[in-house]
C-alpha cells in the first residue's frame, strides 16, 4: 500500500470568515492528530480567497477509516453545519492522490 494525499479546497462564505476559519482548522488538527496513519496536514489560502487542506495519510485505508470514524460520531451533523456556516458547501472540491 501507499501513502496518500487528500487535497480539499474550498470558498469561505466571505472573507470576514477567515478567523472562523483558522479557529476550526486548529481544532481540526487537534483531532486528526490522534488518528491512526495520519501523516500531517496543512492549509491556507489563496489571492483569490479559496482554501486549501492537504492532508497525508500512511494508506488510503487509514483515510477511509478515519473518515468512517467521523461520520459515526453523534455530533457529525453539528460538526457539519459548523463547517458548512464558514464553508460554502456548493465549492467544495476534493481529490485523493496515492503516491507512488
Amino acid at each position: 500500500m501507499s501513502e496518500c494525499f487528500i487535497i480539499m479546497s474550498f470558498e469561505l462564505h466571505n472573507l470576514q470568515l477567515i478567523s472562523d476559519w483558522k479557529i476550526l482548522s486548529k481544532e481540526i488538527d487537534e483531532d486528526i492528530a490522534k488518528a491512526e496513519g495520519f501523516v500531517s496536514r496543512d492549509s491556507g489560502i489563496d489571492e483569490q480567497g479559496r482554501v486549501y487542506c492537504l492532508v497525508k495519510w500512511q494508506t488510503k485505508a487509514h483515510q477511509e477509516s478515519f473518515r468512517q470514524q467521523l461520520e459515526s460520531r453523534e455530533q457529525w451533523p453539528q460538526m457539519m453545519a459548523y463547517f458548512a456556516s464558514i464553508a460554502n458547501m456548493e465549492t467544495v472540491n476534493t481529490q485523493v492522490i496515492e503516491i507512488f
